[in-house]
């Protein structure tokens, strides 16, 4: 995923206010416990760091919900998979959760 999915995760009735602060505050007024990609351990997101001196840095999300302006790749870090879906693409089934996945048609 890339910082941006993380951000644009958030739901509930903190939306909007998680939307207008900067990603490096989402552990703060509750936006990263609205945030369904928030992870439970630190994960690497898909954005190069700005220091084109240091190849393998990386932009990541920490387990409190911090999004880390960069860390190095080689750590062992998870990843969290992400699909962009067609605005024509319909839910026909089942919640998302284990048991009850979604269906999408």
């Amino acid at each position: 995923m890339y910082p941006s999915d993380y951000g644009y995760a958030v739901g509930g009735n903190v939306r909007e206010t998680c939307l207008g602060k900067s990603m490096y505050k989402y552990n703060s007024d509750s936006c990263n416990t609205n945030d369904w990609l928030n992870p439970s351990s630190n994960m690497w997101t898909m954005t190069p760091s700005p220091h084109s001196s240091i190849a393998n840095y990386v932009f990541g999300v920490d387990s409190a919900g911090y999004v880390i302006g960069y860390g190095y790749a080689y750590n062992a870090y998870g990843v969290q998979p992400v699909v962009y879906l067609s605005s024509s693409v319909k839910i026909i089934d089942g919640n998302g959760e284990k048991g009850t996945p979604f269906i999408a048609q």
